[in-house]
């Protein structure tokens, strides 16, 4: 039985996701865009890329590339701080359009927080997609294995073992009658 939320989310991704994802298995996004809701791409976080060639592939994939509005680009450019220009890019863009900005940055965290811009981890976006019907738990979990062989410093055994607990609840919840 496939679990559709009553509302997709709209989302927007930066790059240290994206480039989880497309390491892992970048057929999640798909997936993703087509149970969860819409993921979103500024273009100047595409090419920060090097695992695509170009932002068709993304496209394909159902993501949706955002030209930054001018005075968004503007401002990012204009502020200091440890975060980049990229990342305001993915906050200011947030804000403007109601996006949910999922990163695992936690600079841009902290300024989602801030401006009041929901956020999801990038393992919390697979959860999501589990929930929703559009994954296994099984392959979710080995998902987040390949992510976790990708990118060890970030995803350690313990964020792992965190998101395998919350599908063992999700499937629990899921299999009563």
């Amino acid at each position: 039985m496939t679990h559709r939320p009553t509302a997709l989310k709209l989302m927007i991704m930066d790059a240290c996701v994206l480039i989880d994802f497309i390491k892992a298995d970048r057929t999640v996004l798909e997936l993703v865009a087509k149970h969860v809701g819409p993921l979103h791409v500024v273009s100047p976080v595409v090419d920060e890329v090097n695992e695509i060639d170009d932002e068709n592939e993304l496209v394909e994939l159902g993501l949706v590339i955002v030209e930054p509005e001018f005075e968004d680009a503007f401002a990012a450019a204009g502020q200091s701080g440890p975060t980049s220009f990229q990342d305001k890019l993915c906050l200011l863009s947030a804000k403007r359009h109601g996006f949910t900005c999922v990163t695992n940055d936690k600079n841009l965290r902290k300024l989602c927080k801030q401006e009041g811009v929901p956020i999801l981890w990038g393992l919390e976006l697979l959860a999501e997609l589990h929930k929703a019907g559009g994954i296994p738990g099984k392959e979710a979990e080995m998902i987040v294995q390949e992510i976790r062989k990708s990118n060890p410093k970030h995803i350690t055994a313990k964020i792992v073992s965190h998101f395998s607990d919350i599908i063992r609840r999700q499937e629990s919840l899921g299999s009563r009658p």
